[in-house]
């Protein structure tokens, strides 16, 4: 009896968990979003991407920019987000979560995703780890390089709990800090600089969830929310 009694606690545990967790894109809709229009577009393989808009600059050169992010038209505060992402070669993206839509640098955390090889290279400039794919944008470098060759899936999960934030990449964690360790504007808890204009612990801790169009493809599906 006890033992029934057990299994049938565990059950009811799994369910709740599962009832939890919720589907922000399955591949054909993307109605839990907001963006502006062909912005992005949904793939027959039932992934998301961004597109580019082609415009020309003072001097009548052809450029290449992003048409504006993917918003969720929800905020979320504590949240298991699990995400799977695709990048094109030189390509640099980026998650945003308890962000401000207007203001996602400064009024909001990111989750960089980049080529770190190609976009470098591309761009002609080293950047400090802090910056790199996997990073707490500017504050945290990765623990390692957890990414696939480019132009394959990797799977994400990001845990944000309180101040505890925590990010996998392909079953490996990334980073695991504490916002409140960010007191100061412009500095992170090591002495290297970032470029943020607020204190990081200072931020709001609730916010929407955002996938960045920043002039370079890339691919996201299977997008799920878990909220406790």
């Amino acid at each position: 009896m006890t033992s029934k009694l057990h299994y049938l606690l565990i059950l009811s545990l799994l369910s709740s968990t599962w009832a939890k967790e919720r589907v922000l894109f399955d591949g054909k809709s993307l109605k839990a979003f907001e963006y502006a229009p062909k912005s992005w577009e949904i793939e027959k393989d039932g992934s998301v991407v961004c597109r580019m808009a082609k415009t020309k600059d003072k001097k009548g050169k052809e450029r290449i920019r992003g048409m504006g992010y993917l918003w969720t038209k929800e905020e979320f505060s504590d949240f298991e987000l699990s995400v799977e992402y695709k990048l094109s070669p030189g390509a640099n993206s980026g998650i945003f979560y308890r962000s401000d839509k207007d203001n996602p640098v400064n009024g909001g955390f990111e989750i960089q995703l980049m080529d770190n090889e190609g976009f470098q290279k591309k761009s002609n400039k080293v950047l400090p780890a802090r910056k790199l794919n996997a990073s707490f944008y500017d504050g945290v470098a990765p623990t390692g390089d957890y990414s696939k060759p480019v132009g394959q899936w990797n799977h994400s999960r990001l845990i944000c709990k309180g101040p505890d934030v925590s990010f996998h990449l392909n079953g490996k964690l990334a980073f695991k800090i504490n916002l409140d360790d960010w007191k100061e504007v412009g500095n992170n808890p090591d002495g290297s600089a970032n470029k943020f204009k607020v204190a990081l612990k200072d931020l709001p801790r609730k916010g929407r969830i955002g996938f960045q169009n920043h002039g370079q493809v890339v691919w996201f599906r299977k997008i799920l929310i878990n909220i406790p």
